[in-house]
């Protein structure tokens, strides 16, 4: 009698193949560092922290205008070493975060990604995978992102600088309503009292997200302490208006 293959196990194999097939044309370089990829993609898809954000991202969906973009803010390369494993995992969230959004419409969601670390040989690699690259000089200015952020925009930015933050919050030319990123609950416990990096997130606590809802992402099965990971929100907002609180950077 032959052996029957669940239609589960079919859609995991073909899904694996095909993305495999993307990174065939990569240079040499990067293809022992994809081959990490679809199995960190499968290891999130598997987790308990998957489908907390898979809750929020349906809420948003729900919410009012459908997300057509995702702009994320300071990925780091992945070629680099040290912290490579985080990084690679965080770019498998977004990816997924993007499949989602995917699924619940008809025309391509735009994915953008900015990090002044990011180096030729990452930018072909997110090139690879349909991810559009935007520039700027620091990891404390926004530089061409904040052009592309819209009312119908995610905003996925977690390790982002606080001085990064401080434009994205306060600065009233980024009409921002979805973000995944630090969460800044933890961020308060972070840094002693009366520090400078303390009196930044009490600011942007007070001033930047006063609007917005916050919705922590909790779940394990996906990262471990070698990730060295820092605890996530996704933050919302109704209406799509600009903040109207002025930048004080």
């Amino acid at each position: 009698m032959p052996h029957i293959i669940p239609d589960a196990e079919v859609s995991t194999s073909q899904k694996q193949r095909q993305r495999k097939a993307k990174y065939k044309s990569l240079p040499r370089e990067l293809l022992q560092l994809t081959t990490r990829l679809p199995d960190l993609q499968d290891l999130y898809a598997q987790s308990q922290l998957a489908r907390s954000v898979n809750r929020q991202l349906q809420a948003i969906s729900k919410a009012g205008s459908p997300v057509t973009r995702i702009v994320s803010l300071g990925l780091g390369s992945l070629l680099v070493t040290k912290g490579q494993s985080r990084r690679l995992k965080q770019l498998a969230v977004l990816l997924a975060i993007r499949d989602c959004f995917q699924d619940r419409r008809n025309e391509p969601i735009e994915v953008y990604a900015q990090d002044p670390t990011f180096t030729r040989a990452d930018e072909t690699l997110l090139a690879a995978i349909g991810i559009q690259i935007l520039r700027t000089s620091s990891g404390s200015d926004l530089g061409e992102a904040a052009a592309f952020i819209t009312p119908e925009t995610v905003v996925y930015s977690p390790f982002l600088t606080l001085e990064a933050y401080e434009q994205l919050l306060l600065n009233s030319s980024v009409p921002m309503r979805y973000l995944i990123g630090d969460d800044f609950d933890a961020l308060l416990q972070k840094w002693p009292k009366h520090s400078p990096e303390r009196k930044q997130v009490e600011g942007l606590t007070r001033m930047g997200l006063s609007e917005y809802r916050r919705k922590a992402i909790v779940g394990e099965g996906f990262w471990t302490a070698d990730d060295e990971t820092f605890p996530m929100a996704v933050y919302s907002r109704s209406g799509a208006e600009p903040n109207k609180l002025k930048a004080k950077i």
